[in-house]
Order: C-alpha cells, then sequence, then structure tokens
C-alpha cells in the first residue's frame, strides 16, 4: 500500500521490508544464533542487532513466573506481570479453583502435567498461595521459588494479593550480568565453561525428571483427598 512508503531523501523506503526483515532477525536470535551471526545474515551490523534488542527489551535475565491462587484482583496481578515482562501467568479466582477441580479426572491430570513441564523451563517462580500450596509446589518444580503466604491452608476463599509487594520483587529480580555471566558475543572459553552456575543448571535438568513425577504423584494425591 502507498501509506507503507516512505521518500526519506534519494531513497524511497518499505515499512513491510523493514518489518519483514525485523522478524526474521528476532526469528533467528530465538532460535539460538548470536548477534554476529544474525548480522551477517541480515547484512548489518552487529551493533544493530543490540540496539534493536534494546528497544523490544520488556525483561532482561532469569525467565519468570507467576502462579497466584485464589485471588480476587487476578486481571490486575495479569496485567502486572505483563508490564513487567513475565511469560507465565497463572492467576485465578476460588469460583475458578473450584470450576478446574470439577473437570474430569484425565483432563484436569493432563492440564497439570502441562503445567509443570512449562515451569521446569522458568529460572524463578514467585507463588502466591497458602502455606501447604507453596510447600508442596516448592517440592514439585526445579526452579528457585519466592513464596508469598496468603494464609494457612486450607484457603476457600478469594485473598487480595498484595500488587506492590509483587512489583517490588518483580524489580528486584537480578539480571544475569550481575551475576558474572560472560557474554555469549565475547567469543573465546565457552559460556557454559566460563558461567560457574552453568554445572548446576546441569545438574538441575538431570534431576529434574524424577523431581516432577515425585511432584505429580503427590499433587494426585492431594487432590484424590480433596474429592473425598
Amino acid at each position: 500500500m502507498a501509506e507503507d512508503l516512505y521518500r526519506i531523501g534519494r531513497k524511497l523506503v518499505s515499512r513491510e521490508k523493514i518489518i519483514t526483515a525485523l522478524d526474521a532477525i528476532l526469528q533467528e536470535r530465538a532460535g539460538g544464533a548470536t548477534q554476529r551471526e544474525a548480522a551477517h545474515t541480515a547484512d548489518v551490523p552487529r551493533t544493530f542487532i543490540s540496539n534493536l534488542e534494546t528497544i523490544g527489551e520488556l525483561r532482561s535475565g532469569a525467565r519468570v513466573a507467576i502462579i497466584a491462587f485464589p485471588i480476587d484482583n487476578g486481571t490486575e496481578l495479569r496485567d502486572l506481570a505483563e508490564r513487567s515482562g513475565v511469560e507465565f501467568t497463572l492467576a485465578f479466582s476460588q469460583a475458578e479453583r473450584e470450576h478446574t477441580g470439577s473437570e474430569h479426572p484425565a483432563e484436569l491430570f493432563n492440564r497439570t502435567l502441562d503445567t509443570i513441564a512449562a515451569l521446569q523451563d522458568f529460572d524463578t517462580v514467585i507463588v502466591l498461595a497458602s502455606d501447604r500450596r507453596i510447600e508442596t509446589i516448592r517440592r514439585i518444580i526445579d526452579a528457585e521459588l519466592i513464596g508469598i503466604c496468603l494464609g494457612e491452608s486450607p484457603l476457600n476463599h478469594d485473598q487480595h494479593a498484595d500488587l506492590e509487594e509483587l512489583g517490588a520483587i518483580l524489580s528486584g529480580l537480578g539480571r544475569p550480568g550481575d551475576e558474572g555471566e560472560p557474554s555469549v558475543e565475547s567469543g573465546g572459553e565457552s559460556a557454559a565453561a566460563a558461567w560457574p552456575g552453568s554445572g548446576r543448571k546441569k545438574r538441575r535438568v538431570r534431576q529434574q525428571g524424577r523431581r516432577t513425577l515425585s511432584g505429580v504423584t503427590q499433587l494426585v494425591r492431594e487432590w484424590d483427598k480433596s474429592k473425598k
């Protein structure tokens, strides 16, 4: 369309061509390419890739997930999480929680497995729930867990999540660079060898399957008890 073309001096610039090129760069970076490799493919300076990511950055560093239940301000919590660049948010009220519990056992079990599998990809999980639920989730997931206790278990009524406290936690979560993570662009020694934490991460991955199975078993047992 004509409105997608811009006359800049002697150049005729296509907005669609720019967006297509940016999409290709972002997809390549998300697929694991270094900034230098993506720059070479797109025939642009590496600094352009870096500046592009800085412009679009919502959150840098550790991947964060939030689980909150039962709360009465789930919409506001989800809005805060989105503004903070949180990639996974699961927040529901007591009514939504009871509706989930009424699902067919097989469907609920599959949903539980999917949620647990998704959480294994995150570095930090923030849980707003009862004391017992926080500890249960702590045993299930293989990630750093930050618990915000909403009260003693069982909680049968909606609680109000303290979004100011949650926002402070999200703002305070450190970036990898603060802990000495090497730049993947620097070359030389590999990131896995240079970053001391990478060995712990590998051990966590090896332990993940056994720990997840144990957590699922515990969750199913608790669900069965709640139905009796």
